[in-house]
């Protein structure tokens, strides 16, 4: 049987005492026991104030799940911050669950009140648990509890400092292999002697704010865990969780007391850690502490992750925009490849040369040149062999159109005017492609390196752009190739 305690906060002094109660009565009664402090919840009149306190609260969201027989829930205090009506909207979240409030509640069944003096607040965090344990057997409370004596002893806060001094030195300093950091945490965390811990992510971080809660997700991934004893090896890709079942997975031993702390940084939420619940764990700050050091290495990790990620992309973008500049194109008007003109550079050189020399009684050439085999050069035999292809066919051009503008505008593309001064002079330079386009295919080479063109020519009209020429000219080049 699974029982659930929700509180506020372990560092309030009166609800470690709870702790120490409610544990002991675990023990006693043979159940498990799952603590929740999910702290306070933040009214929307005071959220300037509350920073990002409010972030633990969806730690309650985990109670919410077939995994808890029953639950006892503190909403004196964890409502001390806001309305009743959030309060009792709050505790609506828990129906079809056994619920027992720690104090009376209006519409709710409270635990037996607790009238001894010595270890009161202990008293009732044995009460709450007996009580829960019977109620969700019989649908009602059982007789008050003897008063008990209670055993709990802290640990010692040297070997707590110790401890998170360990865990500190290992996790910022990154003493464990990359990607190792869930193993470092199991092994520190079996070395320390805890039974069963995990580490859990979500895949994608979880957006909360108090004007737009989380809904938390489906699933969420086991990075490290030690379950009894047992410590759990995982592949690089870990193992998915269903978050209704993160308590039946890791609470599995009657008679033993369990913690959540919840993982997360600014509006988002990144996981939660499962703990044993042992004698250190309520030495002042020492859990707060720990959670705070997991949460900034598991952060730590990710952005390393992300950045890595990103890092690749920026390498895999280059080596396109290395192929193809028609982004670069921005920057500079020559073409890095092939040391002519880049497609601004083009342009620019080209409406320079028809506004200077198109004039009556002059004709504009323009061509369109397409290296269709670039793709599978560069896909059967590298890319730098591609680029060699480019040069060549650049070269090409050199000779054929000398005294006229080309350039490459796109990865596989050149374009190509020429302002001559007689008509006729396309006929000649079709030829002269056809020529040179035999000579490359005749050269010795793995592969052929073949050119699709299409040359225009045009009389000087008045209205005549240069968009409207290269227009004609490429859907003449999509005739040829079958395109259009």
């Amino acid at each position: 049987m699974n029982i659930g305690l929700l509180i506020s906060e372990i560092e309030d002094k009166e609800v470690k005492k709870i702790i120490i109660g409610a544990n002991q009565a675990a023990k006693d009664k043979g159940v498990s026991l799952v603590v929740i402090p999910g702290k306070y919840l933040i009214s929307d009149a005071g959220d300037i104030n509350a920073g990002f306190e409010y972030q633990y609260s969806a730690l309650f969201d985990y109670a919410v799940t077939s995994d808890f027989d029953a639950l006892v829930i503190d909403i004196e205090r964890i409502g001390s911050k806001t309305t009743i009506l959030k309060k009792e909207a709050f505790l609506k979240k828990f129906e079809g669950i056994p619920v027992l409030t720690l104090t009376e509640t209006d519409g709710y069944k409270s635990v037996n009140p607790v009238n001894t003096v010595k270890n009161q607040f202990e008293q009732l965090g044995y009460e709450a648990v007996s009580d829960a344990v019977f109620y969700a057997k019989n649908q009602v409370l059982p007789p008050l509890e003897p008063a008990q004596d209670f055993t709990f002893v802290n640990g010692s806060e040297a070997d707590a400092l110790r401890a998170v001094l360990g865990v500190s030195d290992i996790f910022l300093h990154k003493k464990y292999a990359d990607d190792k950091l869930s193993e470092a945490f199991s092994q520190m965390a079996a070395n320390a002697g805890i039974s069963t811990c995990g580490i859990l992510l979500y895949e994608k971080n979880a957006r909360n704010t108090i004007k737009y809660p989380w809904t938390r997700p489906e699933e969420i991934s086991v990075k490290s865990a030690i379950i009894d004893g047992n410590n759990i090896s995982f592949k690089d890709e870990g193992m998915t969780l269903s978050t209704n079942k993160v308590i039946s997975t890791f609470a599995k031993n009657p008679g033993r007391s369990y913690i959540l702390g919840d993982i997360y940084a600014g509006e988002y939420q990144l996981g939660i850690m499962v703990s044993e619940l042992t004698e250190g764990i309520l030495i002042d700050y020492c859990f707060d502490n720990i959670m705070a050091l997991v949460t900034g290495a598991c952060r730590l990790s990710s952005l390393e992750k992300e950045l890595q990620k990103t890092t690749e992309e920026l390498y895999e973008v280059q080596e396109e925009l290395a192929r193809d500049d028609s982004v670069l194109d921005h920057i500079g008007e020559n073409d890095y490849l092939t040391g002519g003109l880049n497609r601004r550079g083009f342009f620019s050189r080209a409406y320079d040369l028809l506004k200077e020399k198109f004039v009556p009684g002059k004709s504009a050439l323009v061509a369109y040149i397409h290296m269709e085999s670039l793709k599978n050069i560069n896909s059967l035999y590298g890319h730098e062999e591609g680029d060699r292809a480019v040069k060549r066919v650049a070269q090409i051009l050199e000779e054929v159109f000398s005294d006229g503008v080309y350039g490459r505008i796109r990865g596989d593309e050149f374009a190509v005017i020429v302002v001559a001064d007689e008509e006729g002079k396309a006929e000649s330079l079709r030829e002269e492609m056809s020529e040179q386009n035999a000579k490359l295919l005749s050269e010795r080479s793995r592969y052929l390196n073949h050119l699709q063109y299409s040359i225009c020519e045009f009389s000087h009209e008045e209205n005549l752009s240069l968009r409207e020429m290269l227009k004609e000219t490429d859907e003449n080049l999509q005739r040829i190739k079958g395109n259009l």
